[in-house]
């Protein structure tokens, strides 16, 4: 009886590890340091290159790809933010998503013999909240859903030198874009059908602690955000616009110091965060190699 439940174990062990997607072939090492203009990694499930991915980053974005968490969520040494590896990997047909990060994470354990567990720990946070004068944002209509809009529309530069819509474009999905100047990084956001929860994720890239919603709307919502972006422990988003979406690049610069998150949330959308404390789940690095194996 013992013997046959444990065979009935050991075959479902085997089943299961048999069903664990994998690459069809993966070439992954560190980068020269002398070489640094590697593409960063790109492609893959819902991407124009579909069964690939290529490109270079760290093993801090690897495991952010791999796990499906932000950079605030992974505790671990601190090379894993410096050091840069470069990734070349086939997905076999079909693959989800889903299968591509399932990949990843094999790459990473076989690799670079990595292994991590979760804790949830009780950490600072800012809370999305309608403001004293009320939220302006303004619901998706159904109108706004038509099926003919263009891929990418085409954005121009604006009076003020900086980029803006060009007169009667239409948005498939939502557009961020970064700009840089003398006096500063400007991020500007044209969201279409942007969920609250989508827009404190974006916030949550831009600021030194994570943002949770709490503006009670369930909704989607179309508006655009400008801020001028801080220095405030977060990463400036590198999310470029596709080539032909840009008219010209001439004249899109800085102009003015421009508001901060804060006053750009209350004053365009109507929109604060507060300060609070909020518990996250994080990925605690347990062991994680410098140098992965051979190829």
């Amino acid at each position: 009886m013992w013997t046959r439940c444990l065979v009935c174990v050991f075959s479902s062990l085997a089943l299961a590890q048999d069903n664990t997607p994998s690459f069809e072939a993966a070439f992954v090492k560190p980068v020269d340091a002398a070489s640094m203009r590697t593409r960063a990694l790109h492609g893959g499930p819902a991407t124009d290159s579909p069964g690939r991915l290529t490109g270079a980053a760290s093993m801090k974005a690897l495991l952010m790809r791999a796990y499906d968490v932000k950079a605030y969520q992974i505790t671990g040494p601190a090379w894993m933010e410096s050091e840069r590896y470069e990734l070349d990997a086939t997905l076999p047909a079909g693959a989800t998503v889903e299968d591509s990060r399932a990949m990843l994470r094999q790459l990473l354990q076989e690799r670079f013999r990595f292994a991590a567990h979760r804790e949830t720990k009780p950490v600072s946070i800012y809370a999305l909240e309608v403001g004293k004068g009320g939220a302006k944002l303004k619901e998706t209509s159904a109108a706004s859903s038509e099926t003919d809009v263009p891929a990418a529309p085409r954005i121009v530069a604006g009076a003020d030198g900086l980029p803006e819509l060009a007169s009667g474009a239409k948005l498939s999905r939502s557009y961020e874009i970064v700009v840089g100047g003398s006096d500063g990084v400007r991020y500007q956001l044209w969201a279409r059908q942007e969920t609250m929860q989508q827009l404190a994720d974006r916030l949550s890239n831009q600021l030194d602690r994570p943002v949770f919603d709490r503006t009670g709307f369930s909704g989607r919502y179309d508006f655009a955000l400008t801020w001028v972006v801080e220095n405030t422990g977060g990463n400036i988003p590198r999310t470029d616009p596709p080539p032909d979406m840009i008219e010209s690049n001439k004249g899109l610069a800085i102009s003015g110091s421009g508001l901060n998150v804060f006053a750009a949330l209350q004053g365009q959308l109507g929109l604060r965060l507060r300060a609070d404390k909020g518990a996250v789940s994080t990925l605690i690095v347990d062991r994680v190699d410098r140098v992965p194996t051979g190829n």
